[in-house]
């Protein structure tokens, strides 16, 4: 079950992914609201015990931008995969 918090932080998340053309939303089998265009996923979102969570896909550029923020960080994930991620406690 989401919570308010996570409610009021997906839905204009979900508006902003749903407006671009071929864009759809699918609940991944661990719960998490995915966001998809020709089957690639774009936007992850997910809550745990330590909050609500987005991950999305970016350049290298835009990444290493991202990580100068202090609430942006890297997740590993076997053949050195890396999604940008910020935790919105």
């Amino acid at each position: 079950m989401e919570s308010r918090y996570t409610e009021a932080v997906l839905d204009p998340v979900r508006n902003i992914c749903l407006a671009l053309p071929e864009a759809v939303e699918h609940i991944d089998g661990f719960g998490h609201n995915t966001f998809k265009i020709n089957g690639k996923s774009f936007v992850i979102s997910g809550e745990s015990e330590k909050g609500f969570s987005l991950s999305f896909k970016s350049n290298r550029e835009t990444q290493e931008l991202l990580l100068q923020k202090e609430k942006y960080f890297t997740v590993g994930f076997p053949f050195k995969i890396r999604i940008g991620k910020t935790g919105m406690n």
